[in-house]
């Protein structure tokens, strides 16, 4: 067994000079005796906080309290009484404070880089367009060049970065403002606590998954404006919500905010469609399917890449379902894609080999 330390010797000498003192003092006064112990003393001696081994100390314990020890030697009662300001720390252990420093690295505030930066140039290229046109009514859609190459066009699916860049390209002030004010509304408070990449992959996964639910269902028409991100975004607040409910302090409002939201913007669609008359027929026509598409993205991708500060276990399911959703829908979009492209310059060839041959035959050189 180890040795003790000087402090605890110290700490031994001290008290037993002190007790001898004691012992002259109540050999000089008369002790009075009592019948159950006629030769029984109580002293009092206050030590400094030491720790201390078993062969320590001459004094056998018999019972300890939070502030005091209490020992007996040769009939006498010596309280031991310690610093009631001294409280022993305990050290955390290290995976304790790993974890702490973990959830306080997980909690840090962010800049919202990404959304003001991507903001700043939707309205920058907008404004180019705008002022390089001829001169317009400030409300008429903005005549965007089918030959642009942001545009999306079906024709083009080669051109990877059209699936992409459309999303810099908006018909009118309305369009652009209406875009600019919703992701930055909705944008911004998942970006300060998510942080800039992880906003980044879902806004454009949402604006990559309109142009390719486009391409597939709707697959005549271009594509412009950033409804698919903001969509995604709108639907990452769902996620959010799902993952870390428990945690945030106003998640009701904002799943209230998100619905009052696409309730108020399905409705004003579906009046324009249907109900006005004709007002809007100069106007640009919306796409549902980037809406929805871009929506679905934003959902699924915020379950796999938004924080989670709950870590429940069914979340694990919900975290492979949405992996497996988003991959079913994209790979078939590729595919669906690639061989609608391929089967429609094969059939572009042959078609000017039937033709040159009728032109042959016709005699038509």
């Amino acid at each position: 067994m180890e040795k003790p330390t000087a402090n605890v010797n110290e700490t031994k000498v001290q008290m037993e000079m002190e007790m001898e003192m004691e012992m002259e003092k109540e050999e000089k006064e008369p002790v009075e005796a009592t019948p159950d112990s006629p030769h029984r003393k109580e002293t009092i001696i206050d030590i400094p906080p030491v720790c201390s081994t078993a062969n320590s100390s001459s004094y056998d314990t018999d019972c300890s309290t939070a502030s005091s020890t209490c020992c007996t030697r040769q009939g006498e009662h010596i309280y031991m009484q310690r610093d009631p300001g001294h409280v022993p720390v305990t050290p955390l252990p290290e995976a304790c404070g790993e974890d702490l420093d973990m959830l306080k690295y997980e909690q840090r505030r962010h800049w919202p880089w990404f959304i003001l930066v991507i903001s700043i140039i939707e309205i920058a290229i907008f404004a180019y367009d705008r002022y390089t046109m001829p001169a317009q009514n400030f409300g008429l859609p903005v005549p965007i060049p089918s030959d642009s190459v942001l545009v999306y066009r079906p024709d083009r699916r080669l051109q990877v970065w059209r699936f992409f860049s459309y999303m810099f390209l908006h018909a009118n002030w309305f369009h652009l403002g209406f875009n600019i004010v919703i992701q930055l509304f909705f944008g911004i408070p998942l970006e300060v606590m998510h942080g800039t990449a992880r906003i980044g992959v879902i806004y454009m996964a949402g604006v990559f998954a309109g142009s390719l639910g486009t391409s597939v269902v709707d697959s005549e028409v271009f594509l412009v404006g950033a409804s698919g991100g903001v969509y995604a975004l709108l639907a990452a607040h769902l996620a959010n919500i799902t993952l870390n409910y428990a945690h945030m302090k106003s998640a009701s409002t904002q799943l209230g905010s998100v619905v009052i939201f696409v309730s108020c913007d399905l409705g004003y669609a579906l009046y324009t469609q249907y109900f006005d008359g004709g007002a809007f027929v100069k106007g640009p026509q919306v796409s549902y399917i980037a809406h929805l598409t871009g929506a679905l993205a934003g959902l699924t991708i915020g379950f796999l890449v938004l924080k989670n500060f709950g870590h429940r276990e069914y979340e694990q399911l919900i975290w492979w379902l949405a992996l497996g959703v988003y991959c079913a829908f994209t790979v078939f979009a590729i595919v669906f894609n690639l061989i609608n492209t391929v089967t429609a310059q094969l059939m572009e060839e042959q078609g000017e080999e039937i033709t040159q041959h009728l032109l042959h035959d016709l005699g038509v050189s």
